[in-house]
């Protein structure tokens, strides 16, 4: 039985210290963010993919709602545009004719939405478009996303499952990675649309958080044996949201080199531009497990969290301590892993706080 995965896994053995190391370095590489550098970044965001340029391989786009009501519960849109090259992100499930660097997946769905409904996968040449000025993204006759003066429209056109939402930027920008090699940010939004899926329609309106990377990745090797074949260990990831009220929002991110922390980390944004990654310890530890792991489309059998929980501090005083509970069947297609949701409780800055989360989980080991 696999150790139940937790920011604190280090055994003090000569392999875990190693990868700890490296988990820095690893770090330091992509530029993850500390939260005395948030300031210090840009402030404005811009969506253009990696196609544009000569250094990039990889394009992320996403957008995450946490607390639809009931039926739906969570919307995901999430793509892995050119496979990094790490075993959180890639599949082998699917793969474009093309290789790895013309693959791009999406998983699209709410918690009514099984994998086969929600997961495709796409050739990047044949299959998508983009516009640089204004941006727009579009993924066959699907679905789409497209700015419109400030704003952007997030289409979807599928046989069960309709979204119209308009999504309105706020000031409050969080880069996760920022560097050469990597610049990864969220931006608070408000959306307002609408959402039908197996004959339910809803009228949605709220917070969200849309976010986009840009990386480099493997397939920009000239060796397309290494290319088919190399995959770095980053084998752990967790990318959650939490909207505390109708202008509250937390970020919570959880990711290993194997098992050992490259970063773990809580981010706090509010409407009015507010903007927070805090600065003391963060700490993330599944407790339970789902009975059965579940089966990814490639044949991995994974183990995913049933109930987990999360501490952070800023300026040394507890900002966060909250309990999860998944409530939520998983669906496979983020990256090579799952979505879900859930329900949490707890404190937050010292207040009795419950609601709803979206989850996305990935353990390879």
């Amino acid at each position: 039985m696999k150790v139940l995965v937790s920011s604190k896994m280090s055994s003090g053995k000569i392999k875990d210290k190693i990868n700890q190391k490296i988990a820095q370095v690893a770090g330091a590489l992509i530029g993850v963010v500390k939260p005395e550098k948030q300031v210090l970044l840009p402030r404005e965001f811009e969506l253009s993919p990696h196609v544009y340029y000569k250094r990039f391989g990889s394009t992320h786009y996403g957008i995450m709602i946490p607390d639809l009501p009931e039926p739906f519960r969570y919307l995901s849109w999430a793509s892995v545009i050119g496979y990094i090259g790490f075993a959180i992100t890639d599949s082998e499930y699917k793969i474009s004719l093309d290789g790895k660097g013309d693959t791009a997946s999406l998983v699209h769905g709410t918690a009514l939405s099984t994998s086969d409904d929600a997961y495709q996968t796409y050739s990047i040449k044949r299959d998508l478009t983009f516009q640089r000025e204004p941006f727009a993204v579009q993924f066959k006759n699907h679905t789409s996303l497209t700015q419109h003066g400030n704003n952007y429209l997030l289409e979807t056109d599928r046989d069960d499952l309709k979204v119209e939402l308009t999504l309105e930027p706020t000031q409050a920008i969080t880069w996760f990675a920022y560097s050469e090699l990597y610049k990864h940010f969220s931006t608070l939004m408000r959306y307002k649309g609408c959402i039908t899926q197996q004959g339910i329609k809803k009228n949605v309106d709220g917070i969200c958080t849309l976010e986009s990377w840009k990386a480099v990745s493997t397939s920009l090797l000239r060796n397309t044996w290494l290319v088919d074949n190399i995959q770095l260990p980053v084998k752990i990831f967790s990318y959650q949201v939490i909207n505390i009220d109708e202008k509250q929002q937390l970020l919570l991110v959880f990711v290993c080199y194997q098992d050992q922390p490259i970063i773990t980390s809580v981010y706090y944004r509010h409407v009015d531009g507010t903007s927070i990654q805090y600065n003391g310890e963060a700490h993330f530890e599944v407790m339970e497990l789902q009975h059965n792991p579940e089966s990814t489309p490639d044949g991995f059998l994974m183990d995913v969290p049933k109930i987990f929980a999360w501490t952070a501090y800023h300026n040394d005083k507890k900002i966060l301590d909250i309990k999860a509970n998944v409530d939520t069947e998983y669906c496979y297609g983020l990256a090579a892993g799952f979505v879900s949701a859930y329900q949490w409780q707890g404190e937050f800055c010292d207040q009795k706080v419950s609601g709803r989360g979206y989850l996305e989980y990935i353990d390879r080991r």
